[in-house]
């Protein structure tokens, strides 16, 4: 993919890369190499408009997600002819969505997220990163059950908070969800026995309190396993409330 639109330009000196040292990044051809220069339009919402790219939701195109409140918004152009007039108005975030829509950009984040993290698993199966995707992919389907039942996000990143509140909610001690049992009980012990209250565990090595990661003796693949199981009971959950299309 070529750019051709450069703004502004850095120039970068005493970089420790050795040419010729690593194949990294070859996805985007074996010429990439560190004394390319940046191309700084990229890193502009209004440039990639104009290119008319797009990411996908699980397989569905960005721009057919939230049709509704985006009319009439940046995000809803088909292109943006003059860039550079309008590469400073719009910072990649638009307000006054409506419910419906809100709803739908929550369900279809986390469906790309179950699907990356299943993804992860097969290719990554030690990686600290397959847990952390994990991790945020539960987060992510609580707080959709919770907006999709009470039409508000929680803003914590806790899974044991998170969990105790969604089995309040939906009142899940019930018999007829005895398959959730023992979900709310792993996160909270997760929260507290895996990540020592840190929500960022796997995000980084250093933590408040000048702790430091410790994890260097956990099973990676026995998480994963528990972790996806959460994952599907959260979308048989979601199924026999009605919330998923």
């Amino acid at each position: 993919m070529s750019y051709k639109i450069i703004f502004l330009v850095f120039k970068t000196d005493n970089v420790n890369v050795k040419e010729g040292e690593s194949s990294m990044f070859e996805t985007f051809g074996n010429d990439i190499n560190f004394k390319d220069l940046i191309q700084l339009d990229g890193a502009f919402s209004i440039s990639h408009i104009y290119y008319g790219e797009s990411p996908k939701f699980y397989g569905v195109d960005a721009r057919n997600i939230a049709i509704l409140s985006r009319r009439n918004k940046y995000s809803s152009k088909e292109k943006i002819e003059n860039v550079i007039d309008n590469q400073f108005v719009f910072d990649g975030t638009e307000k006054n969505y409506c419910e419906t829509d809100i709803r739908e950009m929550w369900e279809y984040f986390w469906k790309e997220y179950i699907s990356v993290f299943d993804q992860l698993i097969k290719a990554k199966p030690y990686s600290i990163i397959t847990i952390y995707i994990g991790r945020h992919t539960i987060e992510l389907g609580f707080k959709f059950l919770l907006l999709c039942k009470s039409g508000k996000i929680k803003h914590t990143h806790d899974l044991g908070e998170l969990a105790k509140l969604l089995f309040t909610e939906l009142d899940l001690n019930c018999d007829k969800c005895r398959y959730m049992k023992y979900v709310d009980d792993f996160c909270i012990f997760y929260s507290k026995y895996i990540e020592g209250g840190n929500a960022e565990y796997f995000r980084y090595p250093e933590y408040k309190g000048k702790s430091y990661f410790a994890g260097n003796r956990l099973d990676i693949k026995w998480l994963s396993y528990n972790i996806s199981l959460v994952i599907l009971k959260l979308m048989k959950l979601a199924e026999d409330n009605g919330y998923l299309k």
